[in-house]
């Protein structure tokens, strides 16, 4: 079908495919339309978005590894200190029970 440049957007034809997604082929009003169409700049004003909210989540997820690393590192430091304080009591055990002998 021939379609006048001043009908606006339409569907030229709409399929599904395997994964059930929706495959729309649209003939714009214009050729030259798709770059200053509303559509368009909305299009890639959520394209931006994403992107946007995509390396936000990107450094989030860094952050959240270093600071599970650091955690991790902690919790070792930990365990050293409890053993450290483990031993430190048997020790002063050990001399009190010399010292009263």
């Amino acid at each position: 079908t021939q379609i006048s440049p001043k009908e606006g957007w339409q569907v030229y034809s709409s399929a599904q495919d395997p994964d059930g997604r929706c495959i729309c082929t649209v003939v714009a009003p214009e050729q030259n339309l798709c770059s200053r169409d509303a559509k368009s700049r909305q299009l890639r004003q959520l394209l931006e978005k994403v992107q946007n909210m995509s390396q936000s989540i990107e450094v989030l997820n860094l952050r959240t590894q270093r600071d599970f690393q650091y955690v991790l590192k902690m919790e070792t430091q930990m365990k050293g200190l409890k053993a450290k304080f483990r031993q430190i009591e048997d020790d002063r055990k050990t001399l009190m029970t010399k010292h009263f002998q």
